[in-house]
């Protein structure tokens, strides 16, 4: 591209120096050559004035006036003879042209510029005076003239090749960093940036591809955060259904339908989280409607209670009166107090309590245990890896639904735990 820019550049000079620059050169050779032939009729002029002046109207070579070495002076008589100066001993066609009483220029046949003036007594012809230039000086005049603009128009296209390269590097730089950033992009880097170049178009593409490095980032973490997150977020659906089925294994044949039916209504809650799980992680536009409390309190003590009786420990739910109506997502909410029960679960101890109540402007859900709590407060919402010991990956997802949602989940007490997730209760605007 550099190099294209370059030659097109160069080329364009060229031609533009060369369409203004012959003309140019023309014009200037015809003036030099005028001013040679006024130069030459000047000469003439002064020799006719001098001639016509000699009362004997003839005059010796030797005082023919000729300022100018490099014309030569020649008087002829009417007839065409030369009387004096230098010049054909006899008259050429310009000098016959000017006995008729006009001024004649033309070149001889050596080429020369001949100007003849004819010398008057008043009225009548008495002879005329030929100056002729061999066009040497003028020819070196116009050789120089030519060289001095050769040299400019060499001088401009130096200057244009010069110009054209810083040119051809502003702009082909930014433009093969902005082919890099596409690559690495492509490449899988979606933190590449592109520095602004002060060009507005390559800015404006710069930028597009930045916000398409951010929200390919942003999909492509949603569908990491899906990957890593979705075997601990279907965890607890497939223990219960474990331990339901398990739990029909040992009942006789008579009561198994029951345990069956358990079952299946824990494969209906493993479905629904893979669905909630699935539109989170695409970030699937859902309204910010009224929550159905008390269907979702139901849904978590059903699925919960199998777990925590399976580990002897117990689980309250309470929910406050006149408690107002939250406005979320509803898988979101779902996730984060699914989150909050987990770890309550595989990282508390004691009963687990889950409680509904109005905390003035937001709806609250607490979801607290009887164990010591983390011990590290400042790491709680931290993300860490799936290995890691102490409160899991899901406490810094379930933070993020919260805060997409417009509301905030947070450590209300330390010990023992006590987790909080304020819901808005009006309409949350974008």
């Amino acid at each position: 591209m550099r190099r294209r820019i370059v030659t097109l550049s160069v080329l364009a000079a060229v031609l533009a120096i060369t369409l203004f620059g012959v003309p140019l050169a023309v014009a200037v050779a015809q003036s030099f050559l005028g001013d040679e032939r006024s130069e030459a009729e000047r000469v003439a002029d002064v020799a006719a004035i001098t001639v016509a002046s000699h009362p004997a109207g003839a005059e010796p070579a030797g005082e023919l006036s000729n300022p100018d070495e490099n014309i030569t002076v020649g008087l002829y008589s009417t007839d065409g003879a030369r009387r004096s100066g230098a010049g054909p001993l006899h008259a050429d066609p310009v000098v016959l042209q000017a006995v008729g009483g006009g001024v004649a220029s033309d070149n001889d046949d050596a080429g020369q510029l001949v100007v003849a003036v004819p010398v008057t007594d008043g009225t009548t012809v008495t002879g005329v005076i030929r100056a002729a230039s061999d066009y040497t000086v003028v020819r070196l005049r116009i050789a120089g003239a030519w060289a001095v603009m050769l040299g400019l128009g060499a001088l401009a296209v130096a200057v244009t090749w010069l110009l054209a390269r810083r040119q051809a590097r502003k702009l082909a730089g930014p433009l093969e960093t902005l082919a890099g950033a596409a690559q690495r992009l492509g490449e899988g880097d979606f933190s590449v940036r592109t520095a602004p170049s002060g060009i507005p178009e390559i800015d404006a593409a710069g930028s597009a591809l930045d916000t398409t490095a951010d929200r390919l980032g942003e999909l492509v973490d949603r569908e990491r955060a899906f990957s890593s997150n979705a075997s601990h977020q279907l965890r607890t659906p497939l223990t219960g259904l474990r331990l339901a089925l398990e739990t029909a294994l040992d009942l006789p044949p008579a009561t198994q339908r029951g345990a069956m039916v358990a079952a299946i209504e824990s494969a209906d809650r493993l479905e629904r989280t893979i669905d909630d799980l699935l539109a989170l992680a695409r970030h699937t536009p859902t309204d910010r409607a009224e929550l159905p409390v008390a269907d979702l309190v139901a849904d978590w003590t059903a699925a919960w209670r199998p777990v925590l009786d399976g580990r002897k420990r117990a689980l309250h739910v309470t929910i406050a009166p006149d408690t107002p109506a939250g406005r979320a997502s509803e898988a979101a909410v779902r996730q984060v107090v699914d989150v909050l029960l987990d770890n309550a679960v595989v990282h508390g101890a004691g009963a687990v309590t889950l409680a509904v109540r109005d905390a003035g402007p937001a709806l609250a859900i607490d979801v607290a245990d009887e164990g010591a709590g983390p011990a590290d407060l400042d790491q709680v919402f931290r993300r860490r890896d799936a290995a890691a010991p102490g409160h899991g990956i899901g406490l810094a997802l379930a933070r993020a639904l919260a805060e997409a949602e417009g509301g905030r989940l947070l450590l209300s007490r330390a010990q023992p735990p006590v987790f909080s997730l304020l819901l808005p209760t009006t309409p949350v605007c974008g």
